[in-house]
């Protein structure tokens, strides 16, 4: 459970420390903190959906609801955080954090420690409040960036309510938002309402789930389900080089190893978004065929998307940073998208028929096609590092290559909005690896506050893992100040500063030389002694001005086995910048000039 400490939630805080199944870690921020719980809840996402690898899915549309075996085959939402703030002011600060796990389904509980109800009730003017005696009125706020919202008032409907919460967020993989008051702390409820899991309706349908003519919504469902099976098998047999390609609610509702025996039982050559990463390995020899980013892409992957008869797309968010600016090219007649909660083949949409079930199905159904033109056997992947001076900057040209080499399998990287998140698109991602990267909120400084929780979730796996961060100079200056937190918690990451003395995404989309670009200028090589004033935590400070430099320390047996807390700096030049963040910016220009 992240957070911070306030006098509203203390109380409850006694019992959360005390806990022996949950961790409290203090943030230095409530925007940190959310930052965190986000990155704790997708690195467990990707975690716990490896609990299925080797698991062929056995579902079939003539299966109705299904046993729990086929329930836990189907897959769902995985990786529920916790963050806990104080009322008011400490869950304002946390608003941007909650609303880009909201925009990008990352399911957070998000829980507020609030006056006592008899308090509210008398409108007392407390401090945290607006004055007016309105104490629902933070509840209003969080409304449009949370999936549901239980503001307790009755002990009696605590239980039902919170149940209410969770199931919603796990069903729509977003954030919920639950106020506890400081007198419900202590009060009994009756617990038999743990003895019922809490399964999401897209996995399995009740006996008292009717439609108002009568029918069953699971029969109804099943029989959509069956109709649409039937119209992409029939377009499926029609298609000479279909495609699938593969965007981030795969990852969100785990359904990644029903994606990847989609795959395997087809044969079909798989791409994804920079959002879908990592849903399955990249493997080329088992059809990975590169990262598409519609006008960004590289070439090769370019022509050998946009020449297919039949795009089978998964869990697609198509946001602009996503897509290249808009720029698919898939016609309608073309195209099947498989979604959490809908489908749509070419021009219907089918509700209620889900992709946890529908892609078992499809597996089963689908035949392998014989004459499907291949993928481009390098995915598109710089994997060959350019030749240059050593004795000069780092070029991001060589540098990202550089880091593919680098990379181990299980490492868990994570990249910043701007040059980090532009440049791990061309880099080849070994087995096992997840990449963390908020592409469609965009929030500069996410990648500093989401390390510190994908280093929690990483202690939590069962094998070692790697915690990568790529950041810039200007963007860690917003969250740096949990670094403190890493080192006092014994936490290991390597943190990779691109020092480009400020924002180049912002350059190369407008004011190539503007003063608001600039930031000011930072002691990295003593920021982590800055944050242990006690002299005694293992950790140690990296600097490579030069490019020669950079190879020497990737080359380190010390750095690579991440067993202390590291920052490692490279110096670059002002304006050079990945080739798909250069592309990205010349589309982002224009349309921000239309």
């Amino acid at each position: 459970m992240f957070g911070v400490p306030g006098d509203f939630n203390l109380v409850f805080l006694d019992e959360v420390e005390k806990h022996d199944k949950i961790e409290w870690l203090g943030c230095c921020n409530e925007l940190n903190a959310s930052y965190a719980a986000d990155g704790y809840a997708r690195t467990k996402q990707s975690q716990l959906n490896r609990v299925h690898e080797g698991r062929q899915a056995n579902s079939t549309p003539g299966d109705k609801n299904g046993s729990d075996e086929k329930n836990k085959t189907q897959g769902g939402v995985k990786g529920l955080a916790a963050l806990l703030t104080t009322f008011g002011v400490g869950e304002l600060s946390a608003v941007n954090g909650i609303a880009g796990a909201y925009a990008e389904r990352v399911p957070i509980i998000h829980i507020v420690g609030v006056p006592s109800t008899k308090l509210q009730k008398n409108k007392a003017l407390l401090h945290h409040t607006l004055g007016d005696g309105k104490f629902n009125v933070f509840e209003e706020a969080s409304s449009g960036i949370t999936c549901a919202q239980a503001f307790l008032t009755s002990t009696e409907t605590a239980a039902q309510e919170i149940d209410r919460i969770l199931l919603k967020a796990l069903e729509t993989a977003r954030p919920a938002y639950l106020t506890l008051p400081t007198d419900f702390v202590y009060a009994p409820v009756d617990a038999s309402r743990l003895e019922t899991p809490i399964v999401p309706k897209f996995v399995r349908y009740e006996e008292t789930d009717i439609l108002p003519t009568g029918k069953r919504v699971a029969d109804e469902v099943q029989e959509r389900t069956e109709f649409v099976v039937k119209e992409i098998v029939r377009l499926w047999e029609k298609a000479r080089n279909p495609v699938i390609l593969i965007d981030a609610c795969a990852i969100r509702y785990g359904v990644g190893h029903l994606v990847r025996d989609l795959v395997q039982q087809t044969g079909t050559p798989f791409f994804t978004t920079p959002m879908g990463r990592n849903a399955i390995d990249e493997d080329p020899a088992n059809g990975f065929g590169g990262v598409y980013v519609g006008e960004i892409t590289d070439e090769k992957v370019k022509a050998a998307v946009e020449s297919t008869d039949l795009c089978l797309q998964v869990g697609g968010l198509k946001s602009d940073f996503n897509t290249g600016e808009f720029s698919y090219k898939f016609p309608t007649e073309q195209t099947i998208e498989l979604h959490s909660d809908h489908t749509i083949v070419q021009y219907g949409t089918y509700p209620e028929v889900s992709f946890h079930t529908l892609l078992p199905a499809l597996a089963s159904a689908l035949k392998p096609k014989q004459d499907v033109s291949r993928a481009p056997r390098d995915g598109g992947l710089k994997t060959e590092i350019p030749e240059g001076p050593t004795d000069q900057m780092v070029k991001q040209e060589a540098f990202w290559p550089m880091i593919g080499d680098f990379l181990q399998e299980d490492d868990i990287i994570v990249t910043e909005t701007g040059t980090s998140s532009f440049g791990i698109i061309s880099t080849a991602l070994p087995k096992g690896a997840t990449l963390i990267s908020q592409v469609l909120w965009g929030s500069i400084g996410y990648a500093g506050g989401s390390t510190l929780g994908a280093l929690m979730a990483a202690r939590e796996s069962p094998t070692p893992r790697r915690v990568i961060l790529f950041t810039g100079d200007g963007s860690i200056q917003l969250t740096v100040q949990d670094i403190a937190t890493m080192l006092k918690n014994g936490l290991k990451p390597i943190l990779v500063i691109l020092n480009n003395d400020g924002y180049t995404i912002e350059r190369l989309i407008h004011g190539k030389e503007a003063s608001y670009n600039d930031i000011s200028a930072w002691n990295w090589q003593g920021l982590l002694d800055f944050f242990d004033a006690s002299g005694q935590i293992p950790k140690r400070s990296w600097k490579a001005n030069t490019r020669g430099e950079l190879e020497d320390i990737l080359k380190d047996e010390e750095f690579a086995k991440a067993d202390k807390c590291q920052l490692l700096e490279v110096m670059m030049e002002k304006l050079d910048a990945p080739a798909a963040l250069i592309k990205q910016g010349e589309l982002s220009a224009k349309l921000n000039a239309a």
